[in-house]
């Protein structure tokens, strides 16, 4: 299955988020990511089996005991790499941050160990909205103001993503509760 690790996102956020893209639909060239898609990605990890599915859970679940659920605040609509080459339209973060980015460091030294190999770029935390194949500016006057909305990261989940001609579909497949605890989502 090709999966992700990522923050689960709370449905009063994703609607919020759906409502942004809304305003933003006149956008050239955009391919926005579909309302159940909405998440902070933790780490991508890929075609994996699912002996390693289990492998990543058994890894992560002492990193959800170890850290507790935290404040996340939107900040704005960005892009990367930049504004002016904008391939991807993301929401960045004003709190919560840190928070991210400890997780991250955790979990990559943690699977780091069972042989996953570690990202070479700097973790920074987002939400993807939309993906453009043609690099293009991000003019101020597409971008819709954000209310800073505060909201609790609580959960680790690994997500299956299935690529399709519409787009991604994204399946949860397990949960860990930040503070202790865990669900099953799917088959594994």
């Amino acid at each position: 299955m090709r999966a992700f690790l990522a923050f689960e996102l709370p449905l009063p956020v994703k609607e919020y988020l759906q409502d942004i893209v809304k305003r933003m639909w006149h956008m050239e060239n955009v391919r926005w990511v579909r309302d159940d898609g909405y998440h902070i990605t933790l780490k991508f990890f890929g075609e994996i089996d699912e002996h390693t599915g289990l492998k990543i859970r058994e890894r992560i679940e002492p990193i959800g005991n170890h850290h507790h659920s935290f404040e996340a605040q939107l900040k704005a609509v960005d892009a990367f790499p930049h504004k002016k080459k904008a391939r991807v339209i993301v929401v960045t973060f004003e709190k919560g941050v840190d928070n991210m980015q400890n997780i991250f460091n955790d979990i990559e030294d943690s699977l780091a160990d069972i042989g996953i190999e570690r990202e070479d770029r700097p973790y920074t935390p987002h939400i993807t909205l939309g993906r453009r194949k043609i690099l293009l500016p991000l003019l101020e006057k597409e971008i819709v103001p954000l209310e800073q909305k505060i909201f609790t990261v609580q959960t680790i989940i690994l997500v299956q993503s299935t690529l399709t001609r519409e787009g991604a579909y994204y399946s949860p497949v397990w949960a860990i509760e930040l503070g202790g605890g865990n669900r099953e989502r799917g088959k594994q």
